[in-house]
């Protein structure tokens, strides 16, 4: 309890200076609500005063009382507060301070919050919210994004302004709540690298390998599955140097068959989607895709600056010099923070494979949905660059799989490098 001494004074004696007040105008609604709190429990944190009865803290609950047809209230003298119990009214008023940035009126909230916690055995957010005279709810948002500042997140602390950096909050407050719910669903042993595959990238066959998976559930997918346009008509030159794969459209089906049998067992309650495919079959996997999850259907686009594209036909048709990737989700799944659907750079080759994608270009859009909590899943791996391109950005936890044994050796390789 306070060690300041409660005194019953008229409140008609109670003199406010406003023109040193730091809040001008009192906000009608939190008056109001708490008026109805008083009413229901009583006046639980007296208002603050000098001993010449100038008002130092509370005026919103001298209001209440006002409002509520009283002519007394009790009062704590400042003069007989310790330490704490002033530096938590000096924070109190900076809670409501219209020339502080958002971020230090979050970071007082905070302070003045576990302050009274040191000070009261179970206070709660709600009896901040009334000290201080603002919603519980916005009392808890505030609470969150200070939280996250104290904690070193850039991603809120670099925010441009507070309703930035309160959604962002709560994103990653649903995201790991559906994860950590997720992660009881299957067993809590992940399959770890052997002397034989010191990576994460292991020799499997997914459409042999998914049926068979019983480990945690998995919330970031990167499906680069053969396009199913028979590449190597077009590709025969590089197929010499860059290896080469069974791009029949059998195969596309066959990997998307898979998918959709599996994707319960693979994918978490909640979980985003990567997929690249060729534009010949966009109605195709639009299709396909939407019987599983919710789909964007504007794609994601890499542009190859360096024009390094496909050219399937010189005789009649332009070089191809971009990707395209549908962005989707399974459940309700925030994003991060957003980014443009477009990127262009450059055709990286760090692997010999035919079709390797670009480690920047793949972080740009996995921005969106990688973080710490994130389980990604890359079940035809290839040269692994999207395992890389997570792994940079802080996943917790990536696996790919590549039948291949040549591509998945060149992949173990690579990823040993980037270390």
């Amino acid at each position: 309890m306070s060690s300041g001494q409660f005194e019953t004074i008229a409140l008609a004696s109670i003199t406010i200076a406003r023109a040193e007040r730091i809040r001008k105008e009192l906000d009608g609604a939190a008056v109001a609500a708490l008026a109805e709190s008083i009413s229901r429990i009583g006046l639980l944190h007296p208002p603050v005063v000098t001993r010449e009865r100038v008002l130092v803290s509370g005026e919103n609950r001298v209001e209440a009382c006002r409002s509520l047809g009283w002519t007394s209230i009790p009062i704590q003298y400042s003069d007989t507060l310790d330490p704490r119990e002033l530096l938590a009214i000096e924070l109190e008023e900076n809670v409501k301070r219209s020339d502080l940035s958002w971020q230090d009126q979050c970071d007082a909230l905070r302070r003045f919050h576990e302050l009274q916690q040191e000070i009261h055995e179970e206070w709660s957010v709600d009896q901040t919210a009334a000290a201080v005279g603002l919603a519980p709810r916005t009392v808890y948002d505030q609470l969150n994004v200070a939280k996250a500042i104290a904690d070193g997140d850039q991603s809120i602390v670099l925010a441009p302004k507070y309703s930035v950096a309160k959604n962002l909050v709560a994103r990653k407050t649903e995201r790991a709540a559906a994860d950590e719910l997720s992660s009881l669903l299957g067993d809590l042993a992940d399959p770890e690298p052997t002397e034989a595959a010191p990576s994460p990238i292991f020799n499997s066959d997914f459409n042999e390998w998914a049926s068979s998976y019983t480990g945690r559930p998995f919330n970031l997918l990167h499906c680069d599955f053969p396009y199913g346009i028979d590449a190597q008509e077009f590709h025969q030159t590089a197929n010499a140097s860059l290896g080469d794969y069974d791009d029949s459209f059998e195969v596309y089906v066959s990997l998307l068959d898979t998918l959709e049998a599996n994707r319960d067992r693979l994918l978490g309650e909640s979980a985003h989607i990567i997929f690249w495919f060729s534009m010949r079959h966009y109605t195709y996997t639009l299709q396909r895709l939407s019987a599983m999850f919710r789909v964007d259907p504007f794609p994601l686009i890499w542009h190859k600056s360096d024009n390094k594209g496909t050219l399937p036909d010189p005789a009649r048709g332009p070089r191809r010099v971009y990707e395209v990737a549908f962005f989707c989700s399974h459940g309700d799944r925030k994003i991060i923070s957003p980014v443009s659907n477009t990127f262009s750079g450059p055709t990286i080759r760090t692997v010999g494979h035919m079709s390797e994608k670009s480690t920047d270009m793949l972080a740009h859009f996995m921005r969106m949905c990688v973080d710490a909590n994130t389980r990604l899943l890359d079940p035809t791996c290839g040269s692994a660059s999207a395992l890389r391109a997570a792994d940079s950005l802080g996943a917790g936890y990536v696996l790919g799989l590549e039948r291949n044994p040549e591509f998945a050796a060149d992949a173990q390789r690579a990823w040993r490098a980037s270390r």
